[in-house]
Order: C-alpha cells, then sequence, then structure tokens
C-alpha cells in the first residue's frame, strides 16, 4: 500500500509517537481555551478516548453450535483502534452487523456480558467505568422520557441528580438555562413532552431533549446512537445542527449513523467506517468534501479489485464507496 493509503490508518493508533501526543496536547490545550473564550457557566475538562486491539466475544449461541461450529464464542469485534478528540465530530459508519453500537457500547462500558479484549484509555490514562460513568454520557437512539414533565423540568431532573452536590442552585439554573439556547429548546421549555408520535414534542425535539438531558450532566465525552435514524432531510439537519453546537463547545462526540445522506455526512470531522464482522476498513480525517476518504479508497479499490475505475464524483464518492466495501472484500 502507498503511503497515502497508510497514513489514515495509521491516525488512528493509540499508540502514537512522542510527537503525535504533543499535537493532541496542544488540540486539548486549543479546546481549553475555546471552553473558556466561551464563557461556560460550568466549566469542564476536554478528555479524548483511544483504544488499541479492542476485541469483543460473546458465548456461541446455541442455534448456531453445530459438528461444524467448534468455537465456543462468537467474535463480534476484532481487534479495532481508534481515537476519538475533543472538538472533533467522528462517524462510526457500517453495514448492519459491522458493530457499530456494539464497540460504542464497549467504549462506553455498557456491556455487562460477554469478553472484552484490549487496552482503554482516556486522554492516556486506563479507563476506570465508575470514574468514566462521570464524565460521559450516551444518548439512546429512542429514549425515555417522562411524558407529563415540561422540557425545563426533564432538564432540571436531571442537572440536580447528575451535577456535583458541590455546585449551587444558581449555577445550576443558569447552566440547564445555557443547555436550552444551546440545544434550540428555549421556545419549548414549557412544552410537554407527551407520548412519541401521539401528543408534546415531534420525533426531532424529542432527539433533542435527549441529548440536552445528557448535556446538562456536563460530559467531557458523549456517545449518540443514530442520532438521526427516522427523520426526513430537514429534522435531521436540525438535529446535526444540535450535534455540531455541542461539538463546538469541545467536547469529544462520536454517533453512530446508519446509511447517512450526503449532507449528514459532510457534517463529520472523522470516520471510523466498519465492515461486517467488527473489522475497521478507515480511521481517520474525512477532509473537505471527503477528499481525504476518497483518495484513500481510490488508492484501495485499484489494488485490491485489480479494475481500472474513473475517479469518485465527489458529491456521491462516499455512497459508491459504503457500497463497494462490502462487494470488494476491504481487509
Amino acid at each position: 500500500m502507498s503511503a497515502a493509503g497508510q497514513a489514515p490508518m495509521q491516525m488512528a493508533k493509540s499508540r502514537r509517537s512522542s510527537k503525535a501526543f504533543s499535537e493532541d496536547e496542544h488540540r486539548v490545550t486549543e479546546t481549553e481555551d475555546m471552553v473558556v473564550e466561551r464563557g461556560m457557566i460550568l466549566p469542564f475538562q476536554p478528555l479524548s478516548i483511544s483504544f488499541d486491539d479492542v476485541s469483543y466475544y460473546v458465548d456461541m449461541p446455541a442455534e448456531m453450535k453445530s459438528a461444524e461450529v467448534t468455537e465456543s464464542k462468537l467474535q463480534l469485534l476484532s481487534g479495532i483502534t481508534g481515537a476519538f478528540r475533543p472538538g472533533v465530530l467522528t462517524a462510526l459508519v457500517g453495514v448492519s452487523g459491522a458493530g457499530k453500537t456494539t464497540l460504542m457500547d464497549v467504549l462506553a462500558g455498557r456491556k455487562t456480558g460477554g469478553y472484552i479484549e484490549g487496552d482503554i484509555r482516556i486522554s492516556g490514562y486506563p479507563k476506570n467505568q465508575k470514574t468514566f460513568a462521570r464524565i460521559s454520557g450516551y444518548c439512546e437512539q429512542n429514549d425515555i422520557h417522562s411524558p407529563q414533565t415540561t422540557v425545563r423540568e426533564a432538564l432540571i431532573y436531571s442537572a440536580w441528580l447528575r451535577l456535583a452536590s458541590e455546585i449551587d442552585d444558581a449555577s445550576k439554573t443558569a447552566f440547564v438555562e445555557e443547555v436550552l439556547e444551546l440545544v434550540e429548546l428555549k421556545q419549548l421549555e414549557n412544552a410537554l413532552v407527551g407520548l412519541p408520535g401521539i401528543t408534546g414534542l415531534s420525533t426531532e425535539q424529542r432527539k433533542r431533549l435527549t441529548i440536552a438531558v445528557e448535556l446538562v450532566a456536563n460530559p467531557s465525552i458523549i456517545f449518540m446512537d443514530e442520532p438521526t435514524s427516522g427523520l426526513d432531510a430537514r429534522a435531521a439537519a436540525i438535529v446535526m445542527r444540535t450535534v455540531r453546537n455541542t461539538v463546538d463547545t469541545g467536547r469529544t462526540v462520536v454517533c453512530t449513523i446508519h446509511q447517512p445522506s450526503i449532507d449528514i455526512f459532510e457534517a463529520f470531522d472523522e470516520l471510523l467506517l466498519l465492515k461486517r464482522g467488527g473489522r475497521v476498513i478507515y480511521a481517520g480525517e474525512l477532509g473537505h468534501y471527503s477528499q481525504k476518504l476518497v483518495d484513500y479508497f481510490q488508492v484501495r479499490r485499484s489494488s485490491l479489485c485489480h479494475k481500472r475505475y474513473p475517479p469518485f464524483p465527489n458529491e456521491v464518492s462516499y455512497l459508491i464507496l459504503l457500497n463497494w466495501f462490502t462487494t470488494c472484500h476491504v481487509r
């Protein structure tokens, strides 16, 4: 593989040279300055999460056991290495069954069963789940909210229950106000949440509420499971604007995305692309109009498929890629 093809994969390595760590430290310093400049009511520590050779196994399901299957465990993730950084919006993309949500759940510490291998670190330090739970948030694809509360009340409950007791009530209230503005729900603060699809907030508004409920806990790292699923183009764009606003505060945000539109895809800064079986195909920056991704796969498909293809049109390049990698058996 050429140097151009190797570069994106090397970016994802968590065991990096001292120069790479210096660059990350400089990025974190810049992010901290950004947080101060934005005048956040409650400051937070920007943190990165890196993972090296992470694999995940579950016991072989009974229905899959046969004379031909001798393994006792089923592998869902295979030696995944990468990193998510502060102030960078990362997309976790792959076909159904590629392990997108599984990887995110493993990193977030939500897997209570199975067997996890590999090294997971928070800004260079070994991950401790009890500590990590206090500095991270997780936005479910379809979260459950109390239908009889207002938007403001939902945020107040989350803030008072999850923020440190040392923070005074005035600061908590001011922070709730700030989050309402950030997710653009200020005009709906007194609206009842209601029941999904029946009364109250729309699907898009409920997704923004889910993000807000996590934000008022003031996390440094936020995982989002398919924040745009089930939305039309306009609603998805509104939710992605909220996601982008969250990233611009200096937080580390990673989203699983299934079959994103071109506009949604181009909202991301970096990509972790998985193939079926939980293996990494690409990890690194997307570039302007996904040019770095296009350049990487232009080299890969020529060497693996042994065919000549015309250059990717930038506007549809990722659509071609997502279809192509499933047929060319990228390793």
